[in-house]
């Protein structure tokens, strides 16, 4: 079995990525007429040009609604998990990062979707785990954006609750500030027994 994330571990001194590919616009703030078409298929085809050239990875954006103006930029958006099982299914070296916005996602359907993404991409997903972001997204959700520090506390709790569920053993409690859950447990846990970065 290959190390987890061959690619960014056992490659180039330099690692390249793609950013922002499942928005549509991309990284592009200007409205021009060939601003990044954010189809599935473009991104499939992205996708699979950059395992083909060496490039190490590709990284989402989490947005729920685009910016205001008349340009709605980022209005369209591909939810990043879904996103990322369908790049590594597609894909045979080539890491995928999935965006993930611990307040939005109860940290135990998560523990079991991203599971299920590593799995999918045999140890090449990665993740970029986000306390806070757009309060207006928040808003969207009926959840209230917390202080900064209450963001990364809850942050921690959320990934220690992941961690446990991946390490397997028997159901636990957890009684945190943010969380208080009985008899947890998960499986399977990332491919290889081995979290994703």
């Amino acid at each position: 079995m290959p190390p987890r994330n061959a690619a960014l571990v056992q490659g180039n001194a330099l690692n390249l990525g793609l950013f922002g590919a499942n928005c549509s616009n991309g990284r592009t703030y200007a409205t021009i007429p060939e601003a990044w078409d954010a189809t599935w298929e473009h991104n499939l085809d992205l996708a699979r040009l950059a395992d083909e050239l060496g490039v190490e990875c590709m990284i989402p954006i989490a947005r729920w609604k685009g910016y205001a103006g008349e340009s709605r930029i980022n209005s369209s958006t591909f939810e990043s998990i879904a996103w990322a099982c369908g790049l590594l299914a597609a894909t045979r070296r080539l890491n995928v990062f999935c965006t993930v916005h611990v307040s939005l996602f109860h940290p135990l359907i998560a523990a079991k979707q991203l599971a299920t993404a590593d799995h999918i991409g045999s140890g090449r997903l990665v993740l970029n785990l986000v306390c806070g972001a757009i309060e207006d997204e928040f808003r969207m959700f009926g959840v209230p954006m917390l202080e900064h520090d209450d963001r990364y506390a809850q942050g921690e709790e959320w990934w220690q609750i992941v961690r446990q569920v991946w390490a397997g053993g028997p159901p636990f409690d957890f009684d945190g500030v943010h969380f208080q859950l009985r008899r947890v447990e998960g499986a399977p846990g990332p491919y290889g027994g081995e979290a994703p970065w």
